[in-house]
């Protein structure tokens, strides 16, 4: 596997090529699961080399029948890394521990001492624990909000997410020293952030990422109950120029991400719903949008997906992004004027 990796241009450093021939990701990938239309199955060590063969390619893996936790792809897993330009000296926060491979890739590469990785999951955190240790390394393993970041262990040279963020938190910036990096899933991409004063500045990876979100306490309103709102709320109809199908152009998502966090699209029996924490909601169906709420959810984003497409569909190499107290500006390199404000959210 990491023949491949380095063959393909995905592992370029020798430091990170010796880390993952040297932590065996079977430790960490005991089980997986695979989904049909017949539910899902599990795969394990007593299916022999189909099991073997899954874990050792450059394959995203979920590991909890609940898609609580996965194990990402050894490439993206490595661009990220490798992102973080470690010269083997520094004292990292990881934000999602899932299985612990990271957290092991880590501590081959710095020495456990130096590593800290947290889950809000308790029950994650208990099994990664022992992995960890059949794995021979013994980072500090703790059970914290990734939001709020690791204070008592920091400061810290650089924070590296697993997870997917709308928003980068301000207590990650706090606790990281001057100049220190972020690596973090935002939206669709992977953001690479070197701290400026009291801000940090930065731009994306060029690899599509598709993490699962940040779990966060307290939770947002109720998505079951959102769904049924905008299922069957009477609200504003108008005929939409737009669906749902731009979000499955890579480029075009990654824009509407970065410019309308929160936004989360459902299909519940073939009826298009979208809806964000604030409570707004849209129905697209039979050509018409119906919008509620305190806002105008997908007027909102037909706004932002025709700035995409004035600025001249962009991709992801040309956005830079500027994070500050007054909330995070996303532009392009051949501008000065920033296009998009987003604010941070709350709690």
């Amino acid at each position: 596997m990491v023949g491949e990796l380095v063959a393909s241009g995905n592992i370029s450093d020798s430091g990170w090529e010796a880390a993952f021939r040297a932590v065996p990701r079977h430790l960490f990938v005991s089980r997986f699961y695979r989904g049909d239309a017949n539910g899902s199955a599990v795969i394990d060590s007593g299916a022999g080399n189909e099991w073997l063969a899954a874990v050792y390619s450059d394959t995203h893996l979920v590991t909890t029948e609940d898609v609580r936790s996965s194990s990402t792809a050894p490439s993206l897993m490595a661009s990220m890394l490798q992102a973080l330009e470690l010269t083997g000296n520094e004292r990292v926060l990881e934000i999602g521990t899932g299985t612990g491979y990271n957290a092991a890739l880590l501590s081959e590469r710095l020495g456990a001492d130096q590593v800290v990785s947290i889950d809000i999951d308790p029950g994650l955190i208990v099994e990664a624990r022992e992995r960890l240790e059949a794995a021979g390394y013994e980072p500090l393993v703790a059970v914290a909000d990734g939001v709020n970041g690791y204070p008592v262990a920091g400061p810290y040279d650089a924070v590296i997410a697993t997870c997917r963020l709308d928003y980068i938190p301000a207590a990650w910036l706090q606790q990281l020293r001057p100049g220190g990096v972020i690596v973090t899933p935002l939206g669709a991409g992977v953001a690479v952030l070197r701290k400026t004063g009291d801000g940090a500045e930065g731009e994306f990876l060029p690899n599509p990422a598709y993490f699962m979100p940040l779990r966060h306490q307290p939770e947002p309103t109720d998505i079951a109950e959102l769904i049924q709102v905008a299922l069957n709320g009477t609200g504003i109809s108008r005929p939409h120029r737009f669906d749902t199908s731009m979000y499955r152009d890579d480029e075009a998502r990654f824009w509407l991400d970065l410019t309308q966090p929160g936004v989360r699209l459902v299909t519940v029996d073939g009826v298009a719903l979208a809806f964000r924490p604030d409570g707004s909601w849209a129905r697209l169906v039979d050509g018409l949008v119906v919008q509620g709420g305190p806002g105008f959810v997908w007027d909102d984003v037909k706004a932002a997906h025709e700035g995409w497409l004035s600025a001249g569909r962009p991709s992801r190499e040309r956005h830079r992004l500027r994070v500050s107290s007054a909330g995070q500006d996303v532009y392009l390199v051949d501008s000065s004027e920033s296009r998009h404000r987003l604010e941070p959210l709350q709690g």
